[in-house]
């Protein structure tokens, strides 16, 4: 080879050099790139906002360290929809197919428990909270008596339904979570610092202390 033409193959090979330094100075942006977008950032995590005045339950999680410090979960609460419901314990149906009217006598045998529940994440008092938002007839747990009696008359060519139980509620609403950390024993206050800590949705039966039959014809 001469001397021109090994001058033209070195200009080649720095050409093909400098293409592929291009492409892996492209192919590691791009690898960059994705790791940012992918990897978890702070902003992710819950903000540092003042502990809302809407806040109504505190519970002390730990208390340790020199001085003492204090970490604190509050809870508010969100309802998301309320639907009356006869919660039935027990029912009885009563077919006349006479062409007269039919007198019966009926009571209640089987007993039931209905209770508020949380279903995920928290153990905050809902029962406090829903008597106050949704209905003051509500009540945290509620068994239904038996032996309670009933006589009716059934009109003829009527199939007559008769159902014992408690007027009760559908609740669906969340739990919002709030931590703060103080020095001290003293409960958090509105304006102290708090971090967004979860949101946990529930649904519930809510029973009330309104008990005692309904009847409809059937």
């Amino acid at each position: 080879m001469n001397n021109a033409e090994a001058g033209r193959a070195g200009r080649r090979r720095l050409r093909a050099w400098h293409r592929s330094g291009r492409r892996a100075g492209l192919i590691t942006s791009i690898a960059v790139l994705l790791s940012v977008l992918l990897t978890p950032s702070a902003a992710y995590a819950g903000q540092i906002v003042p502990c809302p005045g809407s806040i109504t339950e505190w519970r002390r999680l730990f208390y340790s360290g020199r001085p003492p410090v204090a970490t604190w979960e509050g809870y508010r609460f969100t309802t998301l929809s309320v639907t009356p419901q006869f919660l039935v314990s027990d029912g009885r149906v009563l077919d006349n197919n006479t062409d007269l009217p039919v007198d019966y006598n009926i009571s209640s045998s089987v007993s039931q428990e209905y209770s508020i529940s949380a279903t995920t994440g928290v153990t905050a008092n809902a029962g406090a909270y829903l008597t106050a938002n949704v209905s003051s007839t509500i009540v945290a747990r509620r068994t239904t008596a038996i032996g309670v009696s009933l006589s009716v008359t059934v009109p003829p060519r009527t199939r007559f339904v008769a159902e014992y139980g408690v007027e009760g509620y559908n609740v669906s609403y969340a739990v919002e979570a709030w931590r703060t950390r103080k020095i001290g024993s003293a409960t958090p206050v509105t304006g102290d610092r708090c971090e967004e800590w979860g949101w946990y949705p529930q649904n519930t039966i809510a029973p009330t202390h309104i008990e005692g039959w309904r009847l409809r014809t059937g």
